[in-house]
């Protein structure tokens, strides 16, 4: 067994861990190459400092790590850990941590973070382990949009004109919804001003192929705003998935479930500042 970066690995070969390691996870896996590209492009993972444990030439444990600030930090995402099932009950995570952190720390990385399922007990408390502690509750939503509102328009704009509105805002999102992963993803998300009676109310982001909000926030600081924004949002996209919704903003989990949402997950995010960076 050997440890060892992944920049000069097959990305087919990484989807191939993925897949075999999330075989029995609690929500489906994909296994397609494009899906896994495009996402890991967005979460920013730096295969030179992702690091896999190989059993000669099969990667049978692996730590993706995106790279990137996170409120001020240059950090590192864990973006999808996995352990192949022959090499389970070996603390192979564990390994991967020990190997990585000296490597993270001399790159300059203050604060490593992840999210994980709340019902993932054994994976929390692997992550506890190597000394890691939650940060925040996080909550998921799926189904179609039961709103009442009328008169709301959506206007598609390019990032740059709702980038002043969403930058107050970019604490409350997680890795994978933040500005900077907006940016990364290009032109394969979509942009939103939303407007009633000539007055914008708010805006959101939108990926078209997969039907997941990343973004959206009612910016006339009005709780009652948030019924007819998600009314705009629907004109767009009637059935939505958002993941990650921090669990502070209990007005807005109020609104999304008020309009038909299923909140049908949750994790949590992980926090492990990097003594000596």
């Amino acid at each position: 067994m050997e440890i060892r970066n992944l920049k000069d690995t097959a990305l087919a070969d990484i989807v191939a861990s993925i897949a075999e390691a999330f075989a029995d996870y609690f929500v489906p896996i994909s296994a397609n190459v494009t899906y896994w590209q495009k996402r890991l492009e967005a979460a920013r993972v730096d295969f030179s400092r992702s690091y896999g444990l190989f059993d000669k030439d099969r990667l049978a444990g692996f730590i993706l790590n995106g790279i990137d600030m996170l409120q001020g930090q240059l950090t590192a995402f864990n973006t999808g850990t996995g352990v192949l099932a022959a090499a389970r009950g070996h603390k192979v995570v564990d390994q991967l941590y020990a190997y990585a952190l000296p490597l993270l720390r001399e790159s300059g990385i203050t604060l490593c973070s992840l999210e994980v399922i709340d019902r993932n007990e054994r994976a929390i408390h692997v992550y506890e382990r190597i000394g890691f502690s939650i940060h925040k509750k996080l909550h998921c939503f799926r189904g179609r949009l039961q709103v009442g509102a009328t008169g709301v328009q959506a206007s598609r704009v390019p990032f740059a004109a709702i980038a002043d509105a969403a930058l107050p805002c970019d604490a409350f999102y997680s890795w994978d919804n933040t500005a900077a992963a907006v940016q990364a993803a290009g032109d394969r998300y979509h942009c939103y001003t939303l407007e009633q009676e000539e007055k914008t109310i708010g805006y959101c982001i939108h990926n078209p192929e997969t039907g997941h909000l990343i973004q959206f926030e009612a910016t006339t600081g009005n709780p009652d705003d948030w019924q007819p924004l998600l009314t705009g949002i629907a004109t767009i996209a009637p059935e939505v998935r958002i993941n990650n919704v921090d669990g502070s903003r209990k007005t807005l989990l109020e609104a999304l479930n008020a309009a038909g949402l299923e909140n049908f997950l949750d994790q949590y995010e992980m926090r492990m500042p990097l003594a000596g960076s």
